[in-house]
């Protein structure tokens, strides 16, 4: 399963930013202690619940300190599992049967004289995801030369609901080539935060790397849209990053994909 950590560096660093938001007065302790929780429910994969202590602005280390010793509850409104710690402020369940599409969980656990609880429901596979091509060309530019014209892939599925969209592109090649030779970056997936929209198309900017792809279609609810779309604070007007976590930070969500290939070539 892809752990998401494309969009919780986002989220992380809005949380980072605004703990010592505007209220320049002193913070309570409780407020300050507020566990965060990054969680992701996808039917097929084992669950992962982390939870990181709150990250101060001092803070150099990408999430604050793991938070150890956590019993959690994870309930499905019929059966209740309990994840392992299997490292610090990791909470594993590998039974990978027991999330499945359409169904509502429940997340809670003791912290600091506190119950942390969070909900979720699991969305249906997007419907009707589809490519106009299986292949994508990327002209190549040199200088004295006329650029040859590029023809965006359009994706396209349906969405009666105004539902909440997330594409993720994923180069499976074993050692990618970068379409730029001077190109010396090192590869990572790259996703687009797409809305409620029905279709998303290329652009000459959509790859820096050649090879074949997963284009994966992430159905996602509200609630991670709105952390999504939150992060984007500034030093002049700080803002609470969006959570669905009740006495916490964080998000403790759902997701459900489906997949179509695609080769870039140049």
């Amino acid at each position: 399963m892809i752990q998401k950590k494309f969009i919780l560096l986002a989220i992380l660093a809005c949380l980072a930013t605004f703990i010592l938001s505007c209220e320049k007065a002193s913070t309570t302790v409780s407020d300050k202690e507020r566990p965060v929780v990054e969680a992701f429910l996808v039917p097929g994969s084992p669950i992962q619940v982390k939870v990181y202590y709150q990250k101060y602005l001092d803070d150099t280390i990408s999430y604050g300190y793991p938070v150890t010793g956590l019993k959690l509850k994870i309930s499905d409104g019929t059966n209740t599992i309990n994840p392992i710690e299997t490292s610090p402020g990791v909470y594993i369940y590998s039974n990978t049967a027991f999330v499945k599409d359409n169904k509502t969980y429940s997340l809670s656990f003791a912290y600091n004289g506190n119950t942390v609880t969070a909900q979720t429901t699991v969305p249906s596979k997007p419907v009707g995801f589809k490519a106009s091509a299986t292949q994508q060309y990327v002209p190549g530019f040199s200088f004295g030369s006329t650029p040859k014209t590029f023809t965006p892939v359009v994706f396209s599925w349906t969405n009666p609901n105004s539902d909440y969209f997330l594409m993720v592109f994923q180069d499976t090649t074993s050692n990618p080539n970068p379409l730029n030779s001077g190109n010396t970056t090192a590869y990572k997936d790259s996703e687009v935060i797409l809305g409620q929209v029905v279709s998303y198309q290329t652009s000459a900017m959509t790859f820096t790397y050649l090879g074949n792809y997963n284009v994966l279609l992430y159905h996602i609810n509200k609630e991670y849209s709105d952390a999504l779309n939150s992060s984007g604070g500034t030093s002049l007007n700080l803002t609470n990053p969006a959570t669905n976590v009740v006495n916490g930070l964080g998000i403790f969500t759902a997701m459900r994909a489906d997949t179509v290939s695609l080769l870039v070539y140049q």
